[in-house]
């Protein structure tokens, strides 16, 4: 969904603007959503990997599963929200 719809649109409105894209709201929005849905993405993949294979070294796993599933709970709404807040913006 990532590459197939958000990328297209956000190169042909946001990337002719960069690097002056926190001039206005138009352009900063989509750029705040797009840095914080990348760090959702990243860091969803990270836990998929921790959880299910031996990819991971082992100083870089995590222990208390709770705390690391409700941050990416937490950061899925916000990138939610700023999702909603572009589409407003535009």
């Amino acid at each position: 969904m990532i590459a197939i719809v958000m990328w297209p649109s956000t190169q042909q409105q946001v990337m002719p603007a960069f690097p002056d894209v926190f001039v206005k709201w138009y352009f900063a929005a989509p750029s705040i959503h797009a840095t914080l849905g990348t760090t959702a993405e990243v860091l969803g993949i990270f836990i998929a990997l921790v959880a299910g294979t031996k990819l991971v070294p082992e100083r870089f796993r995590f222990r208390n599963w709770k705390r690391w599933m409700r941050a990416e709970l937490a950061l899925w709404w916000i990138v939610l929200l700023s999702g909603v807040a572009t589409y407003y913006v535009w």
